[in-house]
């Protein structure tokens, strides 16, 4: 004990003699204070409208409105209103959707809104059978800051919550409107339910002639059927007709052996084919140019969903052209081949012109482009029908000289009844194919009746459910009340629900409950500091007779103590009186923040004095990763499996628990808990300093002298 108080008094003399002792000391009791205490200032209250209302986002509005009923509706413009009363976002209105995306794109922006120009037509498409969900297109920056977009994230919110809010609101406020002028026009609510019975009852009996017919077009099925049966009967006849002719005209055929039928069938596959192409095109330009032609919520859906699909179709429409380009040309006809070649390339500039929309491109460009890609589709529309015109002409030519050859001979009508003869084949296949096709027909038809029967049941039910409606008093007396206080409907309608929180352990602002985590993360910065900077080892060892080791343990760590007991005491007092956090607690904050200084410069003196520049880099290590997995930013359940399984081995665990409790009020003894486990690392560093010396003295004076062979480490 002798030699303990004596290797502290000659510390504290040593420190007295020297100035530049004296300012380090100083320096590293107050600067880690420091940081405690401007970290807590800068995130005071980060989330309050008073600080989340400077983040700029932009409001575009484009929406034109809309009148259903001879009333004119805008829900942008009430969503604008809404928006410029909510101060917890630094609302910005931009002049157009242009300016708002432009506006993020160079920084003005954290984040923009813009309302579409057919959002009320959206909203409203109910009311016209055709359910269209509107959207509000929300673009976000998220290289200018990486908490920005979190806090923009409340605009989102907002502005959901808003357009709900105003939805039901426009929705409430005109339907109390339209309940008004029914009142003033003396519309009876209850007397127009029960003329809306009525129609539903004539609408059961149109429902009951649809049900006969389909029950009549199942018949005709069958007679079809039976038609198909008996000319498949008649062909098989007639086939064995022309086997029988086939021998009588044998003989013939080797008078007219030189005389050849031109074989077109490639030809006919090739007009075929060019009519296939003829009917998507046609499909294209009424399905794609239309719709991509009109809103721009269609546009985008098109670009999102449909694009690519188009283009590969078009792709292979292209190929198929080239395909029956190559086929004519190699039965003689070249003009031809040449229509499927332009009309390749027509395909071709139909594909690049689509690939080439996108989303940012300008109302002009885009109608340019639309336009072209409207323009290919017509020219290739206009090559289909002239290659179909050009091979039947051609076509006519050539089998009409063949037909005036064929005349002269018997081989030719040999030929021809052979070619009947396959027809006849196929056309067999084909009306077996129908009669399958008319099966399935049948089965379908009667499905619709089906469900006619149940639209028939559903019809009746709710004309049952009108007419006990028309004579109810209740709803006499809410369409009464809505068209004498529709403000009053709309608000309820709008806001139904009313939360009610009610909050636990309240902590008034984000700097305090912050507080405890930068407060024992300067702690911990000020005794690894003072591990870097103070010396574990004594000079002069000779002063001290019969020293043992754990005197000189405890003899250094004497200044190590006092340092640590004035970083807790100044941080503490720091947060309480410069600072002014929330504390429940103060004299337990403060004991708390002694204790703290106290165990971690054990930990950091421990891990120097036995493992020496090892131990430095350790007590960083254990710094890095008590910052990134402790819990003091992030809840602990969100982070990787690796921080929550080191979570429980973390002093700054315990210290900011306890802290917090001081902060925001006592519970269940956590307060003595957590600093019964901080003492008790207290003792484990002090049997690992101890422990350890010894065993790892060789280590330690290998690595000391490799630094000194350096010459530029100390």
């Amino acid at each position: 004990m002798k030699n303990i108080l004596k290797i502290s008094k000659n510390d504290l003399k040593s420190i007295t003699g020297s100035v530049v002792a004296i300012i380090t000391i100083l320096g590293l009791c107050i600067i880690p204070c420091l940081y405690a205490w401007f970290n807590v200032f800068s995130n005071w209250a980060p989330y309050e409208a008073d600080a989340t209302g400077r983040i700029t986002v932009g409001v575009a509005n484009m929406d034109e409105g809309t009148e259903t009923l001879g009333i004119t509706i805008n829900v942008g413009e009430k969503i604008v209103d809404a928006l410029a009363a909510n101060d917890a976002i630094g609302w910005s209105f931009a002049d157009d959707e242009k300016a708002a995306i432009e506006g993020v794109y160079s920084g003005e922006y954290y984040a923009a809104i813009v309302i579409p120009e057919g959002f009320s037509d959206d909203v409203l498409s109910f009311t016209r059978g055709n359910l269209t969900n509107p959207k509000i297109i929300y673009y976000e920056n998220e290289k200018k800051n990486a908490i920005a977009p979190k806090i923009t994230g409340k605009a989102k919110t907002a502005l959901q919550e808003e357009v709900n809010a105003a939805f039901v609101e426009t929705l409430a406020g005109y339907v109390s409107d339209a309940a008004s002028v029914a009142q003033a026009n003396g519309i009876d609510i209850t007397d127009s339910l029960g003329d809306l019975s009525e129609r539903i009852e004539d609408l059961s009996r149109d429902i009951t002639i649809c049900i006969a017919l389909t029950d009549s077009a199942s018949g005709l099925t069958d007679a079809a059927g039976n038609l198909i049966n008996v000319s498949g009967n008649f062909i098989g006849s007639t086939h064995d007709v022309i086997n029988a002719n086939d021998k009588l005209l044998e003989e013939a055929e080797s008078q007219l052996a030189k005389i050849k039928k031109p074989d077109t069938s490639k030809i006919d596959t090739a007009s075929n084919k060019a009519k296939v192409i003829g009917s998507d095109i046609a499909k294209f330009d009424t399905d794609i140019i239309k719709l991509i032609s009109g809103s721009d919520l269609a546009y985008d859906a098109f670009i999102d969903v449909s694009r690519d699909r188009w283009v590969e179709r078009i792709g292979k429409l292209k190929e198929n052209a080239d395909e029956q380009g190559k086929i004519v040309k190699s039965e003689g006809f070249t003009a031809v081949g040449e229509k499927f070649d332009e009309l390749s390339q027509t395909l071709t500039d139909i594909s690049d012109g689509l690939k080439a929309l996108n989303k940012d491109m300008s109302d002009e460009e885009r109608k340019a482009a639309i336009q072209e890609i409207s323009d290919n589709n017509a020219k290739a529309a206009d090559l289909v029908d002239a290659i179909n015109n050009q091979i039947n002409t051609d076509i006519d030519t050539n089998l009409s000289k063949a037909l005036t050859n064929a005349k002269s001979s018997l081989s030719g009508f040999r030929k021809t009844m052979s070619k009947a003869d396959k027809d006849l084949t196929s056309l067999s296949k084909y009306m077996k194919s129908y009669n399958g096709a008319l099966s399935g027909l049948k089965t379908s038809i009667n499905k619709t009746a089906d469900n006619l029967k149940e639209l028939q049941e559903g019809a009746l039910n709710a004309s049952d459910i009108l007419a006990d409606a028309s004579g109810n008093e209740l709803l006499q007396e809410i369409s009464e009340m809505m068209a004498n206080d529709e403000t009053a409907v709309a608000d309820y309608l709008a806001n139904p629900v009313k939360m009610k929180t009610e909050v636990f352990w309240p902590i008034e602002t984000y700097g305090s409950a912050m507080a405890p985590f930068y407060t024992v993360l300067a702690q911990w910065v000020g005794s690894l500091l003072t591990a870097v900077l103070i010396k574990v080892k004594l000079r002069r060892k000779d002063m001290y007779p019969d020293l043992k080791l754990h005197e000189w343990y405890f003899g250094r760590y004497g200044l190590y103590m006092l340092i640590g007991l004035a970083q807790g005491l100044i941080v503490s007092l720091g947060d309480l009186l410069y600072i002014g956090i929330q504390c429940t607690a103060p004299l337990r904050f403060v004991l708390l923040a002694c204790v703290n200084g106290l165990v971690f410069m054990m930990i950091n003196y421990a891990l120097v004095f036995a493992l020496d520049n090892i131990g430095l880099a350790a007590g960083v290590i254990v710094l890095v990763l008590q910052v990134a997995g402790s819990g003091g930013t992030y809840p602990v359940e969100v982070l990787p499996p690796v921080f929550r399984a080191l979570y429980p081995l973390m002093p700054f665990r315990y210290s900011m628990d306890a802290m917090r409790e001081c902060i925001g009020g006592m519970y269940d003894g956590t307060y003595w808990k957590c600093l019964g486990i901080l003492l008790l690392f207290f003792a484990g560093s002090v049997a690992f300093g101890l422990l350890l010396y010894r065993p790892a003295k060789k280590l330690n004076d290998m690595i000391a002298a490799s630094k000194a062979k350096s010459e530029i480490m100390l």
